[in-house]
This record gives structure tokens, C-alpha cells and sequence, in this order.
């Protein structure tokens, strides 16, 4: 008789079972040495102690557990070999290398279940083929979330618990160190110059002058006390100065905001008193109020760009050189100052002008000529696979759902004709409680997905009607206004999906613009179509 996992999966007679083994670590646990190389030690063993034949091995080497089975790079490749029938088992090292989550693991099994493929953990007991053994899965799955939930709270709480007992953690102040025992103390050196920042700031310096006299001194800004552990800023700016001046731990209080979003409030040693702190804040302000300045650029890609260096995001900046105003995009991360100097974070500045009006034709196009775009909305719109996928198994999920509540009917039925004893009865109903629970779970978790895909279909409509309402009011959003900007910033923001800011392998810079809606013939099936731009003078 040919074997079969219970799940309807069968081998050809006399053939051995075809197993696959699943591996996977995030980086944290990386750098807690629970490697695949550990895994896959073990697993082999196991292989050969039961002589099973692996038909593949799949490994998905620093993704987190909390992601899905089918996001993950091997996770889908597996699900998808799995459909095809290439193995009749899933053989993990432990259950949470699945997922760390309740949901994460539970869907994936499903998915596996579904496929006809049963699951195996090397190091734990379990067969889904029986109640008695969805149930060790059930516990075994919620105790996975349980540890990583377990350690997330004890990690908080002796954080939560140091903090309020005056202990400081994370980046120490500029002008204070951290003693053995976890409290601020003052470094005079560094003491001093907060000093003079204050005084002269009470007095009437700007924060730009005083940044300019900081660094005429060649003193280091407090960044530069942290560069083992990341790329520090080498010049003093005015947000420097200003974030100086704003902390009250320079007047004896230091705030520390805590994940519950709880301040908690440590007495440390005071380097200025609280009423020169005063002083310096009410400057600060009057400076503010009465600059006068210059009308503020406005930014038309604020929010889009993001560094292809690091992933941050890229902000909009400006500065007078040559009696000229220059806006350009670059990194929001420290390390970006020190691009020109250092090849590990070697993020460009991008010339603000050309890059939006490079944008803009693009966009204004789009507007002159909607009917492209909105082909391509509807095209995307009747392709949208994913949405097509998640709806069959929303339908799929609510039949079993179903399913399972006539199943328990036919066992009260059973058990109200004397077939099966009452200790049978509860068995299968708690059986069958776990499958809903778990059922109810998946459901929710595809509704909540489809709802975003509505949401993403919305974007696309609204894209739709903005172009065919501002078709013939190009001319309106492109005053120089505040209305009007808003409108084209808008606009931007439904048409443009993404922009990344880098250097080739030339080192010339590469900017890559991801619009939502691209051609189809060029999308081979994707809804969007990356265009990329290089130059080094612009």
C-alpha cells in the first residue's frame, strides 16, 4: 500500500517519501549564532538516521520570522515546488524557523496543507494528521510567539525599569559620560563649551554664527563622540547648535521617552542653570520670529527619494554660494556629509531643479496625454493577479470555514445517536475549535491584505479622475502659488511610486524614477517601469 503523510499526499509504491528541507535566521539570531550551518548539521543527521531522500533544500538566510512564508525569497519557491508535487514533506530543524508569530506559522502550514505537503520538525513531535497531534502543533506554534513576545516584555521592562531608576542608555549628551554604575557625570571639557553656547546664544549670537565659531575652533560636534559606531558629522551646523540649546538635561533634567511613550525624568548634573537655558530659548525664538528671511523653497519631491546607499531618505536642503541660491536632495543621514570624503557611504547630492522639472515633464505629460495612463490603470487593474489570488483564497478559507461547522454538527449528531462516547465528542470538538480559530485567523489576516489592495486601487482611480479633471487646467498648477504647488505635489505623488538617488559603478550619479503606472508592453506583467537617469554635472 503506498504511504502517504495524511494529507493526501502520496508516494509511488515503493518509493520513498521525497522530503524537503526548510532553513532560515534573521540577523538578529545570526548574531546570536544560531546560524544555518547549525541547522543544516542537524537536519542532515536526522536525513541520514531515517535515511529520507531530500528532493531540495531551501534557505532563507537573514529574513525575519515575523514575515509570511510566501514573501519570503526560498518560502516561495518552496510553496510553489510544493503545488507541483515535487516532495510530500516539509522538514524543518524547529517549528518557529516557519515563523515567530501565531499567524506567520499557522498560514504557512495551511498553505502546505493545502498543497498536500505535510510538516516536519526534526526536534519536535509533530504529525498534523491527527487531532491529538494539531493540537501539540497549535501549543507549539503559540509557544513560538509566546518566547518572542516573552522577550520582547522582559527586554522593555529591565530597560523601563534601568531608566526610571537613573540609569542612562543609548547616545550619552554631548558634555556628560556614562559612569560605571549607568549615570550621567559631567566631561568639564566638553562642559565648557555648552557653556559658552548657552551664554553667547543668551546674548545674541544666531545659531549659524555660533556653528561658524565652533568649527573655526576645530572643536568636534557631538556626533564625533560616537564614531565606533557609526559615521559621525564632521562640522557643527545649526540644528546642532539648536538641539544644544533645547535639551533640559544641560539644567539638571534628563527626559527619556519610553517605548509605552511614558517620559520618564532623571535628575543628572546641571552644566547650565534653568534660567539661562530660559534665556537662550526665548533668543532662540525672538531670532526666529524677527529673521525676516527669505521665502522658503518648496520642495516637489519631499518624501519620495530615498538614498540607494542606505535606504534613508533623501531631504530637500538649500544654500548661497557665488550670490547664487543652490537647492539639491541628499541623504537625511549624518553619514552624508562626509560623501565626498569617504567611499563607505558615497550618497550624491542632486541638483533640487533639474530632477523636478526632470519629473515634471514626465508628469505633464501624463496629464497632456491621459488616455496613456489611464490604459494602463485599467490594464493593471484587470491584471492584478495578487488581488485575484488573495480573493480565491478568502473564498477558499470562508468554504472550509464553513466546512468545519457541518462537520461539528455531524459529530453532536454522532454523539446524540450513541456512536461515539463523550470523551470522543470533545476530542473532535476541541479539534475542531483550534481548525476555526486558526481558519478565523487566516481569514482576517486576507481581509485585511485585500483591504490594502483596495486602497492601492483607489490610488489608481483617484489618478485616474485627477488627470482627466486637470487636462485642461494645466495651466493652474503651474502658478506660482501655494494652492498651486500643493496640487502638483499631489499629483506627483500618485503618478511617482519611488525615486532612489545613487552612484553607479562609474561613480557618476544614478537616479532611478518608479512611476505606478507604466507601459505595459514594457512591464511584462509589472505595474511599474523604473527609468533611470545618469549624470555626474548636473
Amino acid at each position: 500500500m503506498p504511504s502517504t503523510n495524511g494529507h493526501g499526499s502520496k508516494a509511488s509504491p515503493g518509493e520513498a517519501e521525497r522530503v524537503a528541507l526548510y532553513l532560515r535566521v534573521s540577523s538578529e539570531e545570526q548574531r546570536d549564532r544560531q546560524t544555518i550551518e547549525i541547522q543544516r548539521e542537524f537536519l542532515e543527521q536526522y536525513r541520514s538516521l531515517y535515511e529520507l531522500e531530500v528532493a531540495e533544500v531551501y534557505e532563507d538566510d537573514g529574513v525575519s520570522g515575523t514575515i509570511s512564508l510566501h514573501e519570503r525569497p526560498e518560502g516561495r519557491r518552496l510553496l510553489q515546488d510544493a503545488k507541483e508535487g515535487k516532495f510530500q514533506i516539509v522538514l524543518v530543524y524547529r517549528l518557529d524557523r516557519l515563523g515567530r508569530s501565531l499567524l506567520v506559522i499557522v498560514d504557512a502550514h495551511d498553505r502546505l496543507q493545502e498543497a498536500g505537503v505535510a510538516l516536519r520538525s526534526a526536534t519536535e513531535p509533530i504529525d498534523t494528521s491527527t487531532p491529538s497531534g494539531r493540537l501539540i502543533f497549535q501549543m507549539l506554534a503559540s509557544f513560538a510567539e509566546f518566547e518572542r513576545e516573552s522577550i520582547r516584555e522582559r527586554t522593555q521592562a529591565g530597560l523601563h525599569r534601568a531608566a526610571r531608576n537613573g540609569k542612562h542608555m543609548g547616545p550619552v549628551p554631548f558634555g556628560y559620560r556614562a559612569s560605571k554604575n549607568g549615570h550621567l557625570e559631567v566631561i568639564e571639557e566638553e562642559a565648557e563649551i555648552v557653556r559658552q553656547i548657552y551664554a553667547n546664544t543668551a546674548g545674541g549670537s544666531t545659531l549659524n554664527s555660533e556653528a561658524q565659531r565652533l568649527n573655526a575652533l576645530g572643536i568636534f560636534p557631538p556626533s564625533w563622540k560616537y564614531a565606533s559606531t557609526k559615521k559621525p558629522a564632521t562640522h557643527w551646523r545649526a540644528p546642532s547648535v539648536r538641539n544644544v540649546v533645547r535639551q533640559r538635561v544641560y539644567s539638571g533634567v534628563h527626559e527619556v521617552t519610553l517605548s509605552t511613550g511614558e517620559v520618564v525624568e532623571q535628575r543628572v548634573p546641571a552644566i547650565v542653570t534653568p534660567e539661562l537655558q530660559q534665556v537662550a530659548l526665548a533668543r532662540l525664538e525672538e531670532n526666529r520670529r524677527y529673521s525676516g528671511g527669505r521665502r522658503r523653497r518648496r520642495y516637489l519631491l519631499r518624501g519620495l527619494i530615498t538614498c540607494a546607499e542606505c535606504g534613508c531618505t533623501c531631504v530637500g536642503r538649500a544654500h548661497m554660494a557665488r550670490g547664487r541660491d543652490y537647492a539639491y536632495y541628499k541623504c537625511n543621514d549624518d553619514r552624508a556629509s562626509r560623501a565626498h570624503r569617504t567611499s563607505v557611504h558615497n550618497a550624491p547630492y542632486v541638483n533640487a531643479s533639474w530632477l523636478e522639472e526632470t519629473v515634471w515633464t514626465d508628469v505633464r505629460r501624463f496629464v497632456e496625454n491621459p488616455g496613456e495612463v489611464i490604459e494602463r490603470i485599467r490594464v493593471q487593474k484587470e491584471g492584478d493577479d495578487a488581488t485575484a489570488e488573495l480573493e480565491a483564497r478568502h473564498a477558499n478559507l470562508q468554504t472550509r470555514f464553513a466546512a468545519r461547522h457541518k462537520e461539528r454538527d455531524r459529530w453532536l449528531h454522532l454523539y446524540a445517536q450513541g456512536h461515539i462516547s463523550e470523551d470522543e465528542l470533545e476530542i473532535h470538538l476541541a479539534d475542531l475549535r483550534t481548525q476555526l480559530e486558526n481558519l478565523t485567523l487566516l481569514i482576517s489576516s486576507v481581509e485585511e491584505e485585500l483591504a490594502a489592495r483596495r486602497e492601492e486601487m483607489e490610488v489608481a482611480e483617484t489618478a485616474e479622475a485627477w488627470l482627466l479633471t486637470l487636462r485642461e487646467r494645466l495651466s493652474e498648477i503651474e502658478e506660482d502659488t501655494e494652492e498651486a504647488f500643493e496640487k502638483r505635489w499631489q499629483l506627483v505623488k500618485l503618478l511617482v511610486a519611488g525615486i532612489t538617488a545613487g552612484r553607479g559603478e562609474d561613480g557618476q550619479l544614478d537616479v532611478r524614477i518608479t512611476y505606478r503606472f507604466g507601459p505595459p508592453e514594457k512591464n511584462a506583467g509589472e505595474d511599474m517601469f523604473v527609468h533611470g537617469v545618469e549624470s555626474a554635472s548636473k
